[in-house]
């Protein structure tokens, strides 16, 4: 069976938004107002949730193993990603924030922008066809090896590969709908059998303008094993990226009202606290994905060789890092990363002790895990199918 925490993949894409002549008229004007299209595309973000499934070479069909919801935005051309309700996106590895499962980018833009921008497909004409039962002109792309920037990484191996694929526009609109990538002649050291990723395109509303974006997509990696993992992403909440902050050191104007920022005294815990936290908001493991914001309470005022440290109510804040859905079993995952108060503000990192209140597993050979514990992870197994971790369950933390 394929260790789902083996693999991760993403498409790394070079482009020019300089469309070269045609010697196919048609394919021109597809190529022209494609660019056109996308060099008009704001900032913008959205938020992608991610569902995780696989197969083996036994089964038809695919069991759903998790859900991953993030924020990816689209900024002067770079794809950049963060949890949902962050404060900012950062210009990191992905892998940072994502270091399980299969995930890839590419989807959000990259991927055309290769295709209609850039110097290194070469096209083949297929004529109409029906999508979806909606007239499309239909084309074929291959990108050579020495061509391409797209680039697949595993635990083990990364690689650029060559990739060919086709695309489907209006033909009396000229606008994209549907694009198909599909990776060719894979190296020995990825370990892998196929891979080919699907998108398909709306116009959809940012502001006060109509954009042509992506919709949803299809990834499926498949190992040489035959085992199979599928990633079927949706775009949702699009609205333009808003990036920039006003840093100022003047004191406020008490003519205009504005209250002074209250500043938070920054608090380090010491080792071996115990914190006992009451959910703040029920966690449906039928809802729940990863990224989903998490928050509790602390129960009792957290005290320190006699002195105050946080009071009771003082608020953690964390993140649904698993919820690994098994036939026998549900395996939730959290992580809490942050306590505050009005007046004070702790960064946690924390060991999971025990939850009380809702009906767990033992630990055991019966709910083996996908992927390994992430670090300050509390792991908490559960009986499969639908399982409401009410407001109120009572989790104790270690500091």
């Amino acid at each position: 069976m394929m260790a789902m925490w083996r693999l991760l993949l993403t498409g790394i894409l070079t482009f020019g938004l300089h469309a070269q002549p045609e010697a196919d008229s048609v394919l021109a004007q597809i190529k022209n107002h494609m660019v056109e299209t996308l060099a008009r595309q704001p900032n913008y973000t959205c938020l992608e949730t991610v569902e995780r499934s696989r197969r083996d070479g036994s089964t038809r069909k695919f069991r759903l193993q998790d859900t991953l919801r993030i924020e990816v935005a689209l900024v002067d051309g770079k794809e950049m990603f963060a949890w949902p309700g962050s404060k900012q996106f950062e210009d990191r590895d992905f892998r940072e924030l994502i270091p399980t499962g299969t995930f890839g980018t590419g989807d959000f833009a990259l991927h055309a922008r290769s295709v209609f921008g850039g110097n290194s497909p070469v096209y083949q004409p297929q004529g109409e066809q029906k999508l979806d039962g909606r007239p499309a002109v239909q084309y074929d792309f291959r990108v050579a090896r020495q061509r391409s920037g797209y680039q697949i990484r595993t635990r083990d191996a990364e690689a650029v590969i060559g990739y060919h694929g086709s695309f489907y526009v209006d033909p009396q609109s000229f606008d994209l709908m549907r694009l198909e990538v599909v990776g060719d002649d894979l190296p020995s050291q990825l370990k892998l059998k196929a891979i080919w990723d699907r998108m398909d395109y709306a116009h959809l509303r940012i502001g006060d303008g109509d954009f042509l974006l992506p919709d949803s997509s299809e990834i499926v990696v498949i190992d040489l094993n035959g085992e199979e993992s599928r990633n079927r992403v949706r775009f949702s909440a699009c609205h333009q990226y808003a990036g920039r902050s006003t840093l100022s050191f003047e004191d406020p104007d008490p003519a205009a009202g504005t209250p002074a920022p209250v500043s938070k005294a920054e608090l380090e815990l010491p080792a071996n606290l115990d914190l006992m936290l009451s959910l703040v908001d029920e966690i449906d493991t039928d809802k729940a994905a990863i990224g989903d914001p998490v928050r509790a309470q602390l129960t009792g005022d957290l005290k320190w060789k006699g002195h105050l440290l946080a009071p009771k109510g003082a608020t953690a804040s964390g993140r649904i890092s698993r919820v690994e859905r098994h036939p026998n079993f549900t395996l939730l995952g959290v992580i809490f990363s942050e306590l505050e108060s009005a007046t004070f503000h702790a960064r946690l990192d924390l060991s999971f002790d025990r939850v009380a209140g809702v009906d767990t597993l033992k630990p055991g050979r019966d709910w083996l895990m996908n992927t390994p514990p992430l670090d300050h992870e509390g792991l908490v197994p559960l009986k499969a199918g639908r399982v409401r971790v009410l407001r109120g369950t009572l989790m104790v933390w270690r500091t």
